[in-house]
């Protein structure tokens, strides 16, 4: 399971899933202590492992489109 971590709640961290499952809750306990909310996460052997790559290249493609945006006249 794949996902991008939305936000936190108390001792949850809510992921919305990929492939349009929606939104689902896990125990904080499950993740990394660094993780950050817009992080992609995968669920492997039984806890969440942030993939920094795809991380990385999501951020670069987000930052791209906004100043897209701002740049357009």
């Amino acid at each position: 399971m794949k996902g991008i971590v939305d936000r936190f709640e108390e001792d949850k961290v809510l992921v919305e899933i990929e492939n349009d499952s929606g939104v689902l809750a896990f125990n904080r306990e499950l993740f990394p202590d660094n993780l950050k909310e817009g992080d992609v996460v995968e669920y492997v052997g039984n806890k969440f492992i942030v993939n920094k790559e795809e991380t990385l290249e999501r951020k670069k493609r987000i930052n791209n489109l906004f100043n897209s945006l701002i740049n357009k006249k």
